[in-house]
C-alpha cells in the first residue's frame, strides 16, 4: 500500500507540472545548492529526458565531500557501498550495478570516459560540479553506461585565480593536506597545479595479527592549462593518482544467528595502484555549428593482493598485477540554429584498450589439503582403494597471464524536432566492439602413491589458448518532451548494454579441478559419480566458463521537473521500468570452488521511481529525496534452483535522504557566519544472495557539518555516522564461508580551508 501511494503522489505531481506553469523553454533552475537541467557538455542540452542531480561546489565544500561515496543514497536510487579497497568502486543505480569488472554507470571527468573501472574511487578536490545522469545514456556516452553517468568537472583556472588550501584531521589518526594555484598566464590563458594527499590507520583490526588492515594512503595531483579566445577554447589536462592501501576487513559471518566475528586472517591483503590520466580537448563554435574534439591517454597500473580465504588457516592468496593502457578519441559537432525547428548532434568515438594481467595463485598447506588432497584421496577411497596420495611440495602456485585487448569505435546521431511546447527527440548509437583474450594459467607438482607409484612422478596441468568475440550494438532512443514556463515533462525510451568479457577469476579454479582430473587420469582410477573428485565443470563448455556476454536494457521512463514560488521551491520526479536481458551474474559454479564467475544467466525487470523536493527560504535550505527500486529475476534457472521473482542481489529496494543547511549570518569582527548542514540517510533492505535469505535490513544514517566562516578562511567541524549504526556494507560466500564486511563506525573530525 505504501508503494502504491507513493506512485499515486508522483504521478498526480507530474500532471500537475503542466497545470502549475506556462510552457516555455527552460535553461537552468538554480536553487542555491542543487541546480537541475544544467547542461555540462556539448553532448548535453535543456531538453531534459531523464533525472539529473546536479552538485556545485558550495554543496561540496558545505559538507567535505571527498570521494564519490558521498553521493550515495543523497541522490535518490544510487547506491555505492564502502567496502573492500578502492578497487572495488561498486556502484547501483535503479536496481542495476556489477559487482566485478564492467560497471553499469560510468565515470566522466571533464567530458571524458574513464575506461577501467578500477580507476573509479579516488579523493575529490576542488571540483566545480558533480552532475549524476541516471537512466540509459548509451547514446550519448556509449558502453557501460546503461544505468547513468557521473560527470566530474573541474574548476577552471579561467574561472578562478588564486590559492585554495585545507588541512584536516579526524579519528582513526586520519590527515588529509590540499593545495592548488590557479593562474591566468596572460588574457586568454591559464593554468592550474594542485594536490591532495590522505592518510589513515583505519578503523577495523585483524585479531590474528593486532593490526589494522584497512590503513591507507594516497596522493591525488591535477594539472590543467585551458586557452579561450574568441570561438575558441582548447584545455589539457594531466590527473595522476596513487593509492597503496590496506584493506578487505572481512569477517567470518553466522548466518543462522546473524552474528559476526573478528577480522581474523593470517596473509596480507591490500592494494596499490597508480593511475595517469592525460585529455586534450578543443571546442569551437558559431551561431551555426559547434564542434568538439577530446582526446584521452589512460594508464592504470596497479596490484592487488588477497589472502583468498580470509582465515587463519594456510589456504591460498593471490596477486594480480595489471598493466592497462587506453586511448580514445571522440568528435561531436552539434546545431546551433536556434531559429530552426530542426536541431541535431552527430559523433563518433573509437577507443583501443590493452591489459597485461599476471595473476598467480598460491595454494599453500591447508589449501591443499583440504581442496585438491582431500577431494582426490576421498575419490580414490570411492573407487575401492585404501591407500592415499601424497604430495611432496608444502606449496603449489598457479601462475596465470593474460592478455586482454579491447578495440571498439561507434557512431551516433540525434535528431530533435520542436512543435509548439512540444520537443520531439530520436537518436541511435552503432557500437561495435572486439574483445580478446590471450591466455597461459598453469601449475606442477609432483606426487607418489604408494605402494603403486612409490617415487615422486611431476604432473603439469595447463590451460592454454586464445578468443576473440566481436559485438555489434544499435541503440535507439525516442523521447517526447513538454516544455513548461519553468520546468518539463517528459517520456523517453531507450536501449543501453554493459560490455561483455572474460572471467580471468576462474583459472586458477579450473587448474584446481583439472589437476585433480589429472591425478585421476595418471593413476588410470575411476572413481564413482558423484564423488569428491567429479570434474565439476565437465557440463561446461570452456567457451562458457570463460566468455560471458553483453547485458542489455530498454529503459522506460516518464517523469517531470518544476520550479515554483519565483524558484525558491523545485520538485522533481520520475517513474521507470527497465527489461534487462542476458543479465550479467556473478556465480560461485560449486559452493567448495574458489573462483567466481560472470555469467549471463537470467533475465529480469526493474521497475520505482523518484521524488526530490527542495526548498529554499532566505538563508535554510531543505532537501528531501526518496528512491524506490523493485529488481526481481523474471527468469533465472542455475541448474539446481529457480529464482524467478527473487530480488536482485546488493541493491537498496529504498534510498531516502534529508539535507538541511541553515546559514547563521554573524558579521563580527571574527567571524562572518556559520553553516550548519546536517544529513540523514535512510538505505535498505539490501538482498545478498539469490535466494533471498540472507539481506541487510533498512538501516539509518546521520551526519553533520558545522563550518565557520571570515573572509578567506573557514574552519568544519563535521562527523559521520552519528548514531553509529552498526550494519554490513557487503556480504559474500567463498569456499564454502560466509564473510560480510561490517560499516565504519562513528567518524568525527576538523577541517580547515583558505582560499585567496
Amino acid at each position: 500500500m505504501k508503494v502504491a501511494r507513493l506512485y499515486i503522489i508522483m504521478f498526480v505531481m507530474i500532471n500537475l507540472f503542466s497545470i502549475v506553469s506556462q510552457a516555455q523553454n527552460m535553461d537552468t533552475i538554480t536553487i542555491e545548492e542543487i541546480k537541475i537541467c544544467e547542461p555540462i557538455s556539448i553532448k548535453t542540452d535543456n531538453k531534459q529526458t531523464s533525472q539529473v542531480s546536479s552538485y556545485n561546489q558550495k554543496f561540496l565544500n558545505n559538507r567535505n565531500v571527498k570521494d564519490f561515496k558521498d553521493f550515495s543514497s543523497a541522490t535518490p536510487t544510487l547506491f555505492i557501498p564502502d567496502y573492500g579497497s578502492k578497487v572495488t568502486s561498486s556502484i547501483y543505480l535503479r536496481g542495476l550495478g556489477s559487482r566485478i569488472d564492467n560497471s553499469s554507470v560510468g565515470l566522466c571527468l571533464d567530458g571524458v570516459m574513464l575506461l577501467n573501472k578500477n580507476a573509479f574511487d579516488f579523493s575529490y578536490f576542488d571540483f566545480a560540479r558533480v552532475d549524476i545522469f541516471k537512466g540509459a545514456q548509451s547514446l550519448m556516452f556509449g558502453m557501460n553506461t546503461m544505468a547513468g553517468v557521473i560527470a566530474l568537472n573541474t574548476l577552471s583556472p579561467m574561472n578562478y585565480q588564486g590559492f585554495k588550501g585545507s588541512l584536516g584531521y579526524a579519528n582513526a589518526n586520519t590527515f588529509n593536506i590540499s593545495a592548488a594555484y590557479y593562474d591566468k598566464i596572460k588574457k586568454h590563458s591559464a593554468y592550474m597545479v594542485g594536490a591532495d594527499y590522505t592518510s589513515t590507520d583505519g578503523y577495523f583490526e585483524n585479531k590474528y595479527n593486532n593490526s589494522k588492515v584497512d590503513w591507507a594512503k594516497s596522493l591525488n595531483m591535477r594539472f590543467i592549462w585551458e586557452y579561450s579566445k574568441d570561438n575558441v577554447q582548447a584545455k589539457n589536462s594531466t590527473y595522476v593518482s596513487y593509492i597503496h592501501q590496506g584493506g578487505y576487513p572481512y569477517a567470518l559471518f553466522d548466518t543462522l544467528n546473524g552474528t559476526t566475528q573478528e577480522v581474523n586472517y593470517n596473509d596480507f591483503s591490500g592494494y596499490d595502484r597508480l593511475f595517469l590520466m592525460n585529455n586534450t580537448s578543443y571546442n569551437y563554435h558559431n551561431d551555426v555549428y559547434s564542434f568538439q574534439s577530446l582526446t584521452s591517454f589512460q594508464f592504470n597500473f596497479d596490484k592487488l593482493q588477497l589472502d583468498n580465504d580470509f582465515t587463519a588457516l594456510d589456504y591460498f592468496n593471490m596477486t594480480q598485477k595489471q598493466h592497462d593502457y587506453a586511448v580514445s578519441q571522440e568528435i561531436i559537432f552539434k546545431d546551433n540554429n536556434k531559429s530552426d525547428k530542426w536541431n541535431w548532434i552527430v559523433g563518433a568515438f573509437a577507443f583501443y584498450k590493452y591489459l597485461d594481467m599476471d595473476a598467480p595463485v598460491k595454494f599453500k598447506k591447508d589449501g591443499i589439503d583440504s581442496l585438491i588432497l582431500a577431494n582426490a584421496n576421498n575419490g580414490i577411497h570411492s573407487a575401492g582403494f585404501n591407500s592415499d596420495i601424497e604430495f611432496k611440495e608444502k606449496e603449489m602456485t598457479v601462475e596465470s597471464n593474460f592478455k586482454y585487448p579491447r578495440l571498439g569505435g561507434a557512431a551516433y546521431a540525434q535528431i530533435d524536432y520542436q512543435l509548439k511546447r512540444f520537443n520531439f527527440a530520436f537518436g541511435v548509437r552503432v557500437d561495435c566492439e572486439n574483445v580478446g583474450l590471450d591466455y597461459l594459467s598453469q601449475a606442477k607438482i609432483n606426487y607418489r602413491w604408494v605402494p603403486y607409484i612409490a617415487d615422486w612422478k611431476e604432473i603439469l596441468t595447463k590451460f592454454e589458448g586464445k578468443s576473440n568475440k566481436t559485438y555489434l550494438q544499435v541503440l535507439p532512443k525516442f523521447a517526447i518532451n513538454y516544455l513548461l514556463k519553468k520546468g518539463n515533462v517528459y517520456a523517453s525510451i531507450s536501449k543501453g548494454y554493459m560490455t561483455g568479457g572474460y572471467n580471468t577469476a576462474m583459472f586458477a579454479d579450473i587448474i584446481r579441478n583439472q589437476m585433480m582430473q589429472d591425478l585421476i587420469a595418471d593413476m588410470n582410477i575411476k572413481p564413482k559419480p558423484g564423488s569428491a573428485m567429479e570434474d565439476i565443470y565437465a557440463m561446461y563448455d570452456k567457451d562458457e566458463i570463460i566468455n560471458y556476454k553483453p547485458q542489455y536494457i530498454w529503459n522506460y521512463e516518464i517523469g517531470g521537473n518544476v520550479a515554483l514560488l519565483n524558484n525558491k521551491l523545485s520538485l522533481s520526479a520520475s517513474l521507470f521500468y527497465i527489461d534487462v536481458s542476458n543479465q550479467q551474474i556473478t556465480i560461485f559454479l560449486n559452493p567448495q570452488t574458489t573462483g567466481r564467475m560472470m555469467t549471463n544467466a537470467a533475465q529480469s525487470r526493474s521497475f520505482g521511481g523518484e521524488i526530490s523536493l527542495t526548498a529554499y527560504i532566505k538563508d535554510f535550505t531543505f532537501v528531501a529525496n526518496y528512491g524506490y527500486t523493485n529488481a526481481k529475476f523474471i527468469k533465472y534457472y542455475d541448474g539446481k534452483a529457480d529464482y524467478k521473482d527473487k530480488y536482485l542481489t546488493y541493491y537498496p529496494l529504498n534510498t531516502l535522504c534529508v539535507m538541511m543547511d541553515y546559514l547563521l549570518r554573524v558579521d563580527k569582527k571574527y567571524l562572518d557566519n556559520v553553516n550548519f548542514a546536517v544529513t540523514y540517510s535512510g538505505i535498505g533492505d539490501i538482498y545478498y544472495n539469490s535466494t533471498n535469505t540472507i539481506k541487510q535490513s533498512f538501516y539509518n544514517l546521520l551526519s553533520c557539518d558545522i563550518t565557520l566562516r571570515r573572509n578567506h578562511y573557514s574552519v568544519s567541524f563535521w562527523a559521520r555516522n552519528i548514531l553509529n549504526t552498526k550494519y554490513n556494507t557487503f556480504y559474500f560466500l567463498s569456499s564454502g564461508h560466509n564473510f560480510v564486511q561490517m560499516a565504519k563506525p562513528f567518524t568525527f573530525g576538523v577541517t580547515m580551508k583558505i582560499s585567496l
